[in-house]
Order: C-alpha cells, then structure tokens, then sequence
C-alpha cells in the first residue's frame, strides 16, 4: 500500500518543502547574523578535516553514525535490532519485524537524518540563553559532519540505496533534507520544539489548500 502511495506522498512533501523552506531562506539571507555561530561551526570542522587531522578516528564516527542512524529509526519503527556493528570504513546492523512500510525510512536515514545535528537542538532547549552560542557552534560542528558523510558515503554502491531505488531513493532524500533544513534553520530562530509545530501548521495548511486546488482541477475537466 505504501508503495503505492509513495510517489503521491514524496511529491507533494517536496512541493510543500520548497514552498516553506524560501520565506526561511529570505529571513536567513536578510538576518545572517543570527546564523553566525553555526558558520563558525561549519567552517571550522571544515578545516580541521581539510588538514587532515583526527582522520582515522573521523573515518570510524561516520561509520558509526550511518549504522547508528539505521538503529534509531529502525527501533523507532519496532524493528527487533539483533546486531550493530561499526568499524573503519565498514559497518552493520541487522534487524527483524516491525512495520514493514518503515524499510524506506531505516535504509535511507543515514543519507537524511542528521543525527547528532538533531541531539544538540533538542539539548539547546535546555541551556541558558547565554550558552546558544556555544550550542549554536556545535550545530554547526555536527551539520558540517552530517554534510561530510552524506558527501562521502552516497552512491550506488550502497546497498541501502539499489534496494530502494535510486530513483526512489534520490526523490527521498531531497525531501528528507528541505525538512531536515528546514528544521535546522527555524531552530535557530526559534528553538526546535516550535519549530517542529511551526512546520507542521506550515505544511499541513498547505496540503489542504493544494488538495483543494488538485481536486476542483480533476472535477471541472470530469464535467462535474
């Protein structure tokens, strides 16, 4: 049924996601100053890893993030994890029922799902006004990783991805991160709960307006 459904549901989120994600572009361009931190953070993970240093290590916390991401979004979708391993370039986690429409989901979330990104956002909740700063850096750390692997581990070779299908699997990803950008950016403005509803409220609205708009077009060229 989800296969089905797939297409009609990954268009209209990519449609809606761009929709929403350029009013927040358009604030960011005209406040980038509220944005500054997370630069800083990007830029300098960005050189520590153009000198080379800390390599080894690095090569082995992208592995264990990819693995790590099938994990939490397989238990999020009751998936029984029966191994999780992690390695220097090589990696595995298996698992066993659950829902079966979630596939999509846990094979594709270590190309979208910014984990650690997302870790410190909800933790930015909870510090002191005076302390964004500090958690506005580490976002910009952890989005600069996220933006690495996804750089360093997409492509066909991935089995997560021919098992999808790279069409598929391309539409889904797009998608994953206008939101997960989206996200992103509203979090800094606002904090990453309101954002998240903020979002919801945005998308929601427009589903409903566009449905409409989809469902007078198909009546009035069936003459009813």
């Amino acid at each position: 049924m989800f296969r089905l459904l797939f297409f009609p549901l990954i268009i209209a989120t990519l449609a809606v996601g761009i929709t929403e994600i350029i009013p927040i572009a358009e604030w960011l361009i005209a406040h980038p100053i509220k944005y500054q931190y997370v630069g800083m953070g990007m830029a300098g993970y960005f050189i520590v890893t153009l000198l080379g240093f800390f390599k080894k290590n690095l090569e082995w916390v992208r592995t264990f993030s990819h693995e790590l991401s099938h994990t939490i979004v397989g238990m999020m979708f009751f998936r029984k994890i029966h191994s999780f391993e992690a390695g220097v370039g090589s990696g595995v986690m298996s698992h066993s029922g659950g829902l079966r429409f979630g596939t999509i989901f846990i094979s594709l979330a270590p190309y979208c799902l910014p984990i650690f990104t997302y870790l410190f956002l909800f933790l930015r909740e909870l510090g002191a006004t005076s302390s964004l700063y500090i958690f506005d850096i580490i976002i910009g750390v952890t989005t600069a990783f996220h933006i690495g692997c996804f750089r360093r581990q997409i492509g066909l070779h991935q089995t997560d991805i021919t098992s999808v299908g790279a069409f598929r699997s391309a539409l889904f990803i797009v998608a994953m991160w206008i939101v997960n950008l989206s996200v992103l950016l509203l979090s800094i403005r606002m904090g990453v709960l309101k954002a998240f509803k903020t979002l919801a409220v945005e998308y929601y609205e427009d589903l409903v307006v566009w449905s409409k708009v989809a469902l007078d077009f198909v009546m009035s060229h069936l003459g009813i």
